[in-house]
């Protein structure tokens, strides 16, 4: 039996958000436009999602937890946290429906990793409980962890606000202490939490930590330069590269003697090698691959 984990897809989301409806947010708007504004979260570039999956030898994988969080405006992480009420998830979709600004744009973003740090609003951490032993539980909290870490990676992230739902959830925070309660709500099973860098101190070796860790780009790439390497770091070929941002092939290799030129600037010794008379660009791009895998912040926005 193992268990992993992936980025989500709307399919997923509609499986996983039944396994706790609350976090629908269907609540102020009804549950048709609470459907029409996760479509709109799930396509925001700045939709953190995990699906964690179990196999079984032989058998097909069965989805067993969703977790989904977004990049909110500052000042909805300001009003939530001055005033918490219950059910901020409904108040979230409602925006959303609204077309109200909730949702962080890219321009935010660069100035958030430039300045304060951007606020995120966990929407739900859901699992199938009753179906999970100890040691799958233990591993599942772990997943969601880890792979919430790895998303944020190249961020800089100010606070993390998550509401619970349920028993298993509200015990699943509680027991990370890094997140801070703020305010509770028994009569209806919830509760409000917050997680910031001033709460990750007290654990140093904690993955909260690593959450708020960031480190400031230094080759200061163009958003063209970075859509290209955020696709070839995932294995896009040239071709595909070029399919996916609507350009030519010669538009693509353009694109990375753009890259060779910049990196060559800033960082010499990154890209060519004094000892080799023959240094070819697909070795200039493993250089160049193998760093910003090492660095995300250099793939994220930063104004």
């Amino acid at each position: 039996m193992t268990m992993t984990w992936r980025p989500a897809v709307w399919a997923d989301a509609e499986e996983g958000l039944s396994i706790q409806p609350k976090n629908w947010g269907d609540a102020l708007v009804g549950f048709e436009a609470a459907l029409e504004a996760w479509r709109s979260i799930v396509a925001s570039p700045f939709f953190a999602s995990a699906v964690l999956e179990r196999r079984a030898a032989h058998k097909a994988a069965e989805l067993i937890g969703f977790g989904a969080a977004i990049f909110i405006t500052s000042a909805f992480a300001e009003a939530e946290i001055g005033n918490p009420s219950p059910d901020v998830n409904s108040r979230a979709v409602a925006a959303i429906a609204a077309r109200q600004p909730l949702l962080a744009t890219y321009q935010e973003v660069a100035q958030a990793n430039a300045g304060a740090g951007v606020d995120v609003l966990v929407l739900c951490g859901n699992w199938r409980d009753e179906n999970l032993n100890s040691d799958e539980r233990q591993m599942l909290h772990t997943l969601f962890a880890s792979s919430f870490a790895e998303w944020v990676a190249g961020y800089r992230i100010r606070r993390i606000l998550y509401e619970t739902t349920d028993a298993p959830a509200e015990e699943f925070v509680r027991a990370s202490v890094v997140y801070q309660a703020i305010a509770a709500f028994p009569e209806l099973g919830r509760a409000t939490f917050v997680m910031s860098r001033e709460s990750v101190k007290a654990i140093p070796a904690s993955i909260g930590n690593m959450i708020f860790s960031y480190t400031e780009p230094v080759l200061g790439l163009r958003d063209s330069d970075q859509q290209l390497l955020r696709a070839a770091v995932r294995g896009a070929t040239d071709a595909e590269l070029a399919s996916e941002m609507g350009v030519t092939a010669a538009a693509v290799k353009a694109r990375w003697r753009s890259i060779f030129a910049r990196v060559d600037h800033v960082m010499p010794n990154l890209v060519i090698d004094d000892r080799e008379d023959n240094y070819r660009g697909t070795q200039k791009r493993h250089r160049v691959l193998a760093y910003v895998r090492l660095h995300p912040e250099e793939l994220s926005p930063y104004d």
